[in-house]
């Protein structure tokens, strides 16, 4: 079923929003997802590697026809770098501020919460506020303040997003007993925060 599946139902577990999916392991079995989920639709593999780099995640599906095209080809690709075929996760398109937050053992602070700017730039971007674990609500508010993030969630161009819950969240996370763990994205729109993606050490 795959590292990321397991990760999702953990994050579930423990009250966290996670953007709604299911696993298929067949192509067919990816349309059928997909017409009950409701396009558009994310296609994804459901390993922990960096998907992006291997060409295993594609947004904006539209439609089924797309949808078989596109997972035909990304199945394919994958093959000719020795990516065994694992499943395919499919999962809701949600749209929103795409942001990074995570948690790690840092060796003079100890254990640290992050929180930046997400999506595949990330690590050119580097737009990234730490604190100590475990955070209040006030210090959530600082990072994002601290961040560049900060003018695409308070509607740069778009409506407000809600701060309310990206806070909860990371409050939330800081107490969370894992040994690392990498969200990114995690995308937060009007209605809430939705976990897409994640990377989990235990």
């Amino acid at each position: 079923m795959g590292e990321l599946i397991r990760n999702f139902k953990f994050l579930q577990e423990k009250g966290f929003k996670i953007a709604e999916y299911g696993f298929a392991e067949s192509i067919s079995e990816a349309i059928e997802i997909a017409n009950k989920i409701g396009f558009p639709v994310t296609l994804k593999i459901p390993s922990q590697i960096h998907k992006t780099e291997v060409g295993g995640v594609l947004t904006n599906i539209h439609n089924v026809t797309d949808l078989k095209n596109l997972s035909k080809n990304m199945v394919s690709n994958l093959e000719k770098q020795s990516i065994p075929f694992d499943g395919l996760i499919v999962q809701k398109q949600i749209n929103g501020v795409e942001v990074i937050v995570g948690l790690k053992q840092d060796a003079v602070f100890g254990r640290v919460i992050l929180f930046g700017s997400g999506g595949v730039l990330t690590e050119l971007i580097k737009d990234v506020s730490f604190r100590v674990c475990p955070i209040t609500e006030k210090d959530a508010e600082e990072m994002i303040n601290e961040t560049k993030a900060k003018e695409l969630l308070y509607g740069f161009r778009r409506k407000d997003v809600n701060i309310s819950e990206l806070k909860q969240f990371l409050v939330k996370l800081s107490h969370l007993s894992v040994k690392e763990i990498d969200i990114n994205p995690l995308i937060v729109n009007e209605e809430g925060c939705w976990i897409v993606d994640s990377r989990i050490f235990k």
